[in-house]
Parts: C-alpha cells; sequence; structure tokens
C-alpha cells in the first residue's frame, strides 16, 4: 500500500487517554478482543475513509492493475461473481464497514443487501451512504455480532465477507451462524488476511504478531485452518484459494524502499497516535508480505442442498 500525499488522519472527538488506552491495548501484545476491536474502529473511522474510501479492503490487481479504488471494485466483482449474486436474491455482508461494499454490490448485482456492523458509528455512516446513493430500497442495515448473527435460520442466498473474518474473536462460531442463516443451496464468499503455510513458524510468528497487534486481529489464521472451520459445520469447500495464485498481491502492499521511507517520516513527524498505529501497520503488513508470512485467502463455500 502507498500513501496519498497529504494524507491526515484526526480521530472522533473522544478523550486523549481513551486514544492511549485503545493503542496500549493492541501493543500489548495479548489478543484483541471483540470490544477493543470495535473501539478501535471507532477512532480509525477518518483515517480508513481518507485512504481507502469507503471500501475497507485490498484490491484485485490483474493487468498491471495498482492499489486503488479500481483494484477494490474489482476484488468485490470477483466474489461476487464466485457467490453467484443475482437479481432479487437475499445477501448479507458480515462487517459491512461504513457500507461501501454493500452499496456497490446492490448497485452491481440487483441482490437485496443487508450489511452487519458491531459499530455505532460505522452503522449511522453506512445509512447515510446508502441514502446518498439512493439504494435504501434494496438495502439495509444493522447492529450485531458475527457469532450471534440477528437472523433466522435459512433466511439469506448468501453471505459475503471483504477482509473482517479476520478481527472475529471466535471464527468457528462465525461459520457456523453463517451456516445456520444460509438458505440450503446458499454460499458462503469472501476473501481475507492470513498467514501463510509453509513457512518456518520462527520466521513467521514475529511478523504476523506485529500484522496483529497493528491492526486490532485477535490472531490469524491459515487457508487450511479456515477450510477445517468450514467443513467443521457442514460447508462444503469450493475455492480456498491463497490469492498470490492469481494476482501479483505485492502490488497492494507498502514494499518499495522509497514509499517505507515516505512513511517512516510520516510517523516521526505525526502526533496523532492512531495515524503513527496506522502507519506502523502499513509498515508491518509490507515486510511481512514482502517476506513471504502474510497473504490473502479468496473462499467458497456451499451449503449443500437439503437430503
Amino acid at each position: 500500500m502507498s500513501v496519498p500525499d497529504g494524507l491526515s488522519a484526526h480521530g472522533p472527538a473522544v478523550a486523549a487517554d481513551e486514544v492511549a488506552l485503545v493503542v496500549a491495548e493492541m501493543l500489548s501484545g495479548r489478543p484483541a478482543s471483540g470490544e477493543l476491536v470495535n473501539r478501535y474502529f471507532t477512532l480509525c473511522i477518518p483515517f480508513y475513509r481518507e485512504f481507502l474510501g469507503d471500501h475497507w479492503h485490498t484490491g484485485f490487481y490483474s493487468g498491471g492493475g495498482q492499489f486503488g479504488p479500481a483494484g477494490q471494485l474489482r476484488m468485490e466483482r470477483v466474489v461476487a461473481q464466485s457467490a453467484g449474486l443475482h437479481p432479487g436474491c437475499e445477501v448479507l455482508e458480515i462487517g459491512c464497514g461504513v457500507g461501501g461494499p454493500a452499496c456497490h454490490l446492490a448497485r452491481l448485482t440487483g441482490a437485496r443487501i443487508r450489511g452487519l456492523t458491531p459499530n455505532d458509528a460505522q452503522l449511522a455512516l453506512a445509512k447515510e451512504l446508502a441514502a446518498r446513493k439512493a439504494l435504501e430500497s434494496q438495502m439495509s442495515f444493522d447492529l450485531g455480532s458475527a457469532d450471534h448473527l440477528p437472523y433466522g435460520n435459512g433466511s439469506f442466498d448468501a453471505v459475503v465477507f471483504f477482509e473482517s473474518v479476520c478481527h472475529f474473536p471466535d471464527r468457528n462460531r462465525f461459520f457456523a451462524e453463517a451456516w445456520r442463516v444460509l438458505k440450503p443451496g446458499g454460499k458462503l464468499a469472501g476473501e481475507d488476511w492470513l498467514a501463510t503455510e509453509g513457512m518456518a513458524e520462527d520466521l513467521r510468528a514475529p511478523r504476523i504478531r506485529s500484522v496483529c497487534s497493528s491492526w486490532a486481529i485477535p490472531s490469524l489464521e491459515t487457508t487450511s485452518q479456515y477450510v477445517a472451520a468450514m467443513s467443521l459445520v457442514g460447508f462444503d469447500v469450493r475455492i480456498a484459494l491463497d490469492m498470490r495464485e492469481e494476482m501479483d498481491l505485492l502490488r497492494g502492499f507498502m514494499v518499495d524502499p522509497a514509499d517505507r521511507r515516505v512513511v517512516e517520516n510520516e510517523m516521526r513527524r505525526s502526533a496523532d497516535p492512531i495515524r503513527r498505529l496506522i502507519m506502523a501497520g502499513l509498515l508491518a503488513l509490507g515486510e511481512a508480505a514482502q517476506m513471504g508470512a502474510f497473504t490473502i485467502g479468496r473462499f467458497l463455500a456451499l451449503k449443500p442442498q437439503a437430503k
């Protein structure tokens, strides 16, 4: 990832000691709790929106594309296509952020989209975005937790996610809940941050710890761990792909030495603790991706038809 010129971040109107507590807890080395993840995502909203817009995830980089909105929209199209989204189908996006992907998917596919977030500030911004895009009749947003989805059994044709599952403390519970709310024949599709497989643990572990502590992530699992968790609750996993196999993943991360020096200089100049934390996170991601410790996985899993 590269940082746009003039990027600045100013946290919401919260006490300085709250910011300091969140940063200290994230850097403590302890796995991030659901409460900490939620507090962090309130503080980082202004920065994320300036840096990532309304689409808080990595792009799909093909044909020479670089980091930016076009790649992010392409990633959403890839996931939508794999999930078979179509007009009128009922779709749940888990961890919807401020609503960018949900609004894009609604307009792109004609599906009816519900977005779920545990964060009040994100919820308000997502509703505002849908209203600005005149999509209220096609979509809605709810407040709730991924490990206790506030929906009935068999409510959705598809459940999708964009780099949100890595923030869930209990992913096994989420996969069980996704299974529950899907109709028979429904699909779970998305992409998420992962630790790679096959790298020596003494090399991988410190880089993954740096990523987790910078981005409020309880832990990073591997592709095979996601497959095992999905399969355990009954999913038929059709795609479990390390995205390094289908695109140049490093295009999306800060690996260029000149870009890294810019960020290091910004960190030294900034008095904003959240800004410094995110800058450190960009550097940690770049190092972990370049060293082969970190990747992104893309998944598609089917809930079989009832016999």
